[in-house]
């Protein structure tokens, strides 16, 4: 509990008479120094000088002195004869300000002394600081410390040529025989604090970086305080000049994680002077990048996940079950995966080959998976750990699954017991996620209800999935039953104000995408290759914060781009423009790929992307998630520190 009392802190030097000149400036009754000066006493009443409690003293550890003895004995005399309240602290192994190390040891206990005396006057004390005594850096340091921690006053004492037997009197005598000699002088009043104290991660206080005044001697210093005011030193001035460079250059329609404003402005330029997926020497570099930063996917689909090999690994899971052709299918290449990998694709096992297929052929390369092999407990929870263990191999720390769980119930299961499988593999990940339910739009106009009514009624009678249930998907080749149409069926899921997200624009014209904002609301649209084609559609994405999930993968093996005659990829476009646009995977087995792969293969569809862009990528996708406020808070929280972090550590490293 502070107590409220005044506390006066000096440093000393060779000079000890110092502390007399100063007690009688501020404690007159205790010693009146300056008597016969009414220019003294004017000044007290001026500066609203009130008598001290405590004087606290700061100095170097002394040669030749006893531990607990740090104060020159003539000091300690006149104190004891006055009745002087006085302390007297000596900065360990510090017995001269003669290196910068010891300097900077002495400031930081100079900063702690000062740090915690703020802390022990109370609302009603007040904290004095003399700038009187010892050498000049002492006083450098006292000011500084005065202007961090606040200070109800700062006070020196100027000499006018005293005369050379002052320095030998012991002050025993009569005081006033050198008042006229010395002038007090107030050089600063009610000082706050600084917000460098109050700022940060965590508040600098006398508990952070503890001092007990009641040990009074020798007292060791690592040096901790002195440091963190520094580093906050350099990290305000490089806030300073990057968000300041940011508002000129107009930064904020590519917003990055807010505490990479602290970085060193050399370094907030490397960020974009690293250019991912250009250059085909740096592939690897740019690889090891990309998978270091933590990432999140907001698009993709659990009936796509696995590669040939993870099928054929998931298929031998399976128990029991009624008589499936797939299945058996998968099995007759259980040794042979490689093999089965060239039955799904075919010649596009090689990249150049897997180019503008269209949306039927590229679905049909997912006949293995999906509602083929989910059917069971095992395939469902197999698959699931398959790609957490993928996600976790590539940094992936949210994901939002869309799955179609009323498709999984052919064999027996339940729907409830379906997701309650998903939600338990997740789960057991520690990965943080949310589920989307696709409608697929291809079926039947009465099936699409059937579907809708499923979802419905899990969510009102399973509490987890409800909680876990991020959004809703309209997905499916986009010529069948367009947005407009199904407005009605999808109403109540808008009634209970469940995020949705549509797929439209990718194979079929802007309009779907108009109809989908318009019609069903979506927050998100996935894809939207042609929303330039609307181009009043765009200042509205921008005002409603409505995402984009590119898919640089599947765009380019559906659509087709990067070939010479191809539409521009329209990423670089659409973050120009300022939208949230993000870089998704799809469906990682089908289109064989993962989420690193996605930015660096965004980056070469853009002729090259930088670190920086990468970056607001990233955090996009946190922005325009569905999940919970407080998740999303955290999650990017977490994903800042993280990021700033490595850019610290490895930044300046990597070779532009």
């Amino acid at each position: 509990m502070r107590s409220t009392k005044t506390i006066l802190v000096t440093t000393l030097g060779a000079s000890w008479q110092v502390l007399p000149e100063l007690v009688g400036w501020t404690n007159p009754a205790v010693y009146d120094f300056f008597t016969g000066n009414p220019t003294v006493d004017e000044l007290r009443r001026t500066c609203d000088v009130t008598p001290v409690d405590e004087f606290w003293v700061i100095t170097t550890e002394r040669p030749g002195g006893k531990t607990g003895e740090p104060s020159p004995p003539e000091l300690e005399q006149w104190c004891k004869r006055f009745a002087v309240p006085v302390k007297t602290f000596a900065c360990k192994g510090v017995d001269d300000l003669n290196t910068g190390e010891k300097i900077r040891t002495f400031r930081s206990f100079l900063f702690r002394i000062v740090l915690n005396a703020s802390g022990l006057t109370g609302p009603d004390g007040k904290l004095y600081l003399s700038l009187t005594g010892g050498r000049k850096t002492m006083s450098v340091d006292m000011f500084e410390a005065g202007m961090l921690f606040g200070c109800s006053a700062m006070f020196h004492i100027m000499d006018i040529n005293p005369p050379p037997e002052f320095r030998k009197d012991d002050l025993t005598g009569p005081p006033g025989a050198y008042a006229r000699y010395f002038l007090p002088v107030c050089v600063h009043k009610d000082i706050p604090e600084s917000f460098l104290v109050a700022t940060g991660e965590r508040e600098i206080t006398a508990a952070a970086f503890p001092f007990d005044p009641s040990l009074s001697g020798v007292i060791a210093e690592d040096g901790g305080l002195e440091r963190e005011i520094r580093q906050r030193e350099q990290q305000s001035a490089q806030l300073y000049d990057n968000f300041y460079t940011g508002i000129r250059n107009r930064d904020g329609e590519r917003d990055i994680f807010r505490k990479l404003y602290f970085l060193h402005p050399r370094s907030l330029r490397k960020l974009r002077s690293v250019i991912i997926g250009q250059d085909p020497a740096t592939r690897e570099r740019d690889f090891e990048i990309l998978k270091a930063l933590p990432k999140a996917d907001l698009h993709v689909h659990l009936g796509g996940v696995l590669s040939a090999e993870e099928i054929i690994d998931v298929a031998r899971c399976r128990k029991g079950g009624l008589d499936n052709g797939k299945i058996k299918e998968i099995l007759g290449f259980s040794d042979k995966p490689a093999a089965f990998d060239a039955h799904i694709f075919g010649d596009r096992v090689k990249p150049e080959n897997y180019y503008r297929i269209g949306i039927n052929p590229y679905q049909a390369l997912g006949d293995y998976q999906g509602s083929a092999l989910l059917q069971s407990r095992e395939t469902i929870s197999r698959t699931v750990d398959i790609y957490a263990a993928n996600l976790k191999a590539d940094n992936v720390r949210y994901v939002e699954i869309r799955c179609s769980p009323y498709k999984y119930t052919r064999e027996g299961l339940s729907i409830d017991e379906v997701v309650e499988t998903i939600m338990d593999a997740m789960d057991r990940s520690g990965i943080t996620y949310r589920l989307i339910c696709i409608i697929g739009r291809q079926s039947g106009y009465d099936d699409i209800r059937n579907s809708i009514d499923a979802v419905l009624g899990l969510i009102d009678r399973n509490r987890r999935f409800a909680e876990k249930l991020a959004g809703i998907d309209l997905a499916g080749d986009e010529s069948a039953n367009s947005p407009a149409r199904l407005r009605e069926l999808f109403m109540p899921f808008l009634k209970k104000c469940i995020h949705i997200t549509i797929h439209a624009g990718e194979t079929e014209t802007a309009d779907n995408i108009w109809e989908a904002v318009y019609h069903l609301s979506a927050d998100r649209i996935g894809h939207g290759l042609k929303l330039a084609d609307r181009e009043e559609l765009i200042p509205l994405f921008i005002d409603r914060n409505i995402g984009i999930e590119l898919c640089p993968s599947s765009n380019r093996q559906i659509v087709g781009y990067g070939r010479p005659g191809d539409a521009p990829y329209p990423l670089n476009d659409y973050m120009t423009r300022g939208l949230k646009v993000t870089v998704t995977t799809d469906n990682p087995g089908i289109s064989r790929t993962f989420v690193s792969n996605e930015f660096y293969e965004a980056a070469r569809l853009c002729g090259g992307l930088s670190l920086r862009d990468c970056l607001v990528l990233i955090r996009n996708s946190l922005i325009v998630s569905f999940a919970d406020a407080k998740t999303k808070l955290r999650l990017l929280r977490r994903f800042e520190q993280d990021i700033h972090e490595w850019c610290v550590e490895r930044l300046d490293r990597i070779a532009p």
